[in-house]
């Protein structure tokens, strides 16, 4: 891989749809400041590849084909800890959030914002700001009120595999078939 200058923010991308990920990484390396290090399209992947990368900032799609991106998450915050994390999602719900930012997401941003958006997120998270999409504003301080512990446990109390097959479930996924969804 080809050195980069220090001046530019390095940006992984991991998302499981190739043209997503390709649209973005064409249009942040369209910015002068931006160099996208590298892409995956699994968890293990990401995994496997950014740590050679050394990115700056990963740019994290929380639906992946092989492993909860909530645990996605916690093992990227573990493998690089001076990388910044920013989500960019097509959840919006409380509860994906909260789950993210818990996780150690410092950023988190909807598919649905303009690329500027995106683009400013970045800059944001690498300087410290914690990012997120106008939109998300009262969903995060609703979800950052609620107690961890919040009535018998909450979601708090499930397992990554057991919040899986909840929102499995409430997609309308069978029983039978979130059992066989991999972790």
């Amino acid at each position: 891989m080809a050195e980069t200058p220090a001046s530019k923010l390095r940006i992984y991308l991991v998302d499981d749809h190739p043209v997503v990920r390709e649209g973005f990484a064409r249009a942040l390396s369209d910015e002068p400041d931006l160099v996208v290090v590298g892409q995956a399209g699994t968890a293990a992947d990401a995994l496997r590849e950014t740590a050679s990368c050394e990115p700056d900032v990963v740019l994290v799609d929380l639906n992946l084909p092989d492993r909860d991106s909530i645990e996605l998450l916690g093992a990227l915050r573990a493998q690089l800890p001076q990388a910044k994390l920013l989500v960019l999602s097509g959840h919006d719900d409380e509860v994906r959030v909260a789950e993210a930012l818990r996780a150690g997401a410092q950023g988190y941003l909807v598919k649905t914002s303009k690329l500027e958006e995106l683009i400013e997120g970045i800059h944001r998270i690498a300087t410290g700001s914690a990012p997120r999409s106008s939109s998300l504003a009262g969903t995060v301080v609703r979800a950052m009120r609620k107690p961890a512990s919040e009535g018998s446990g909450g979601l708090d109390a499930l397992t990554p595999r057991q919040r899986l097959v909840l929102r499995l479930l409430t997609a309308g996924v069978s029983t039978r078939e979130s059992g066989g969804k991999p972790n």
